[in-house]
């Protein structure tokens, strides 16, 4: 008689493995700090951050990326608030920062605030979701659940 061993499901990876151990720890830590949570949330919560990040490196590839269609709708890979967060307080600790964007997008990612009636109307979000999902990496739904929120008005500074 002859067993077959299934292979095992091999489930989503952690996003946490992006970085090194390293650049991760500086990144979180200095979250929980300046958002005042959990160390438990703020690994959580950069290790969303850092998805997004590969999410936007590799749409980058797509023709759509960036792209502002007639209807509104965009093309480009945005946050939810919860994740704006971490990236806010992960663009002002800036070594560790432009390390994890070099070890993910070969980068820096810069930060270009964007609000268009593709975050309004739920499009750019459902980009993202698939974007994230392209990656392969785990997507923590409480971080994702969300709409896409601008972080700045409209035209700032014109």
């Amino acid at each position: 008689m002859t067993l077959a061993t299934a292979l095992p499901v091999q489930a989503d990876k952690d996003p946490q493995t992006l970085v090194d151990p390293e650049t991760f720890d500086k990144l979180a830590l200095h979250f929980a700090a300046a958002q005042e949570v959990t160390k438990t949330y703020a690994r959580r919560a950069v290790g969303q951050m850092l998805l997004m990040l590969k999410a936007h490196a590799e749409s980058q590839h797509d023709p759509d990326f960036g792209r502002l269609l007639p209807d509104g709708r965009s093309y480009r890979v945005v946050p939810t608030e919860p994740v704006d967060a971490a990236w806010h307080v992960s663009l002002q600790h800036t070594e560790p920062y432009h390390a994890a964007c070099e070890q993910i997008a070969g980068g820096f990612v810069h930060h270009m605030p964007i609000l268009t009636e593709g975050m309004a109307d739920g499009s750019s979000m459902e980009y993202t979701r698939q974007a994230l999902k392209a990656t392969g990496y785990y997507i923590d739904p409480e971080f994702w659940a969300g709409e896409a929120k601008s972080c700045c008005p409209p035209n700032p500074g014109v």
